[in-house]
């Protein structure tokens, strides 16, 4: 018997940012969630961008992150984020995930357009991933052409395709247009969940650090209103 046959269809959207660390944390858990209940639903999920680095004025070319971090918020708040006992560090450990301390800050754009190009071939979820990894594990460049062609042809994009996707003006339009939809909104991650038959009467919008419980119940209590 087909288990897709009248499974719940949810559409969820996330507006994130790359070098959002609470992001990949709360993406691991959503795929935890999306694992446990992967007989009663079937899930599409979109990326849509946010640019942390527009909001700061971060240069092209990077600034290293604890220097970023304590410029803007006091050497205080930056030594205690890079603490192994910081809430994000500890977050992060649980779902496996271990932040680099070489990171810089950079701006984004350019991984979000490559997100945008990936959607099209159904490999954003896994670029993204990826892209999370090099960046917040490996301490990589992901402003840099070269870097984000490497990530994307590791996830299965043709590397010409994704170098098109960085520099073409369609794919320019694109992203600005995501972007401009993005912009109201006053921090990451953001959710949008409804069902894909009944958008207008079961959107639900949250935002914040969740936990793979939450995401459950809000999946179930969508069931319920359908």
């Amino acid at each position: 018997m087909d288990k897709t046959v009248n499974k719940v269809v949810i559409a969820v959207e996330i507006t994130s940012d790359v070098v959002c660390p609470w992001c990949w944390i709360v993406k691991k858990r959503l795929d935890l969630a999306i694992e446990r209940l992967k007989d009663e639903f079937t899930f599409n999920v979109t990326w849509k961008p946010f640019l942390l680095q527009l909001i700061h004025n971060v240069p092209e070319r990077g600034i290293p992150l604890k220097d970023y971090l304590w410029q803007k918020y006091g050497k205080g708040y930056a030594e205690d984020i890079f603490s192994a006992n910081s809430s994000v560090n500890r977050n992060a450990a649980e779902v496996g995930i271990v932040f680099s301390s070489s990171r810089l800050m950079v701006p984004t754009k350019k991984a979000h357009m490559l997100l945008n190009h990936a959607s099209k071939h159904g490999k954003q979820h896994e670029l993204l991933e990826a892209i999370f990894q090099a960046y917040h594990c490996c301490a990589r460049n992901i402003n840099d052409d070269s870097v984000l062609i490497e990530i994307a042809g590791s996830v299965g994009l043709d590397p010409a395709g994704a170098r098109g996707a960085l520099h073409s003006p369609e794919a320019l339009q694109d992203f600005d247009r995501a972007w401009t939809q993005s912009q109201d909104i006053s921090g990451v991650p953001r959710f949008d969940v409804y069902l894909q038959d009944k958008p207008s009467e079961s959107h639900l919008v949250f935002s914040g650090s969740q936990s793979v419980d939450t995401f459950v119940t809000v999946f179930r209590r969508l069931r319920v209103s359908s």
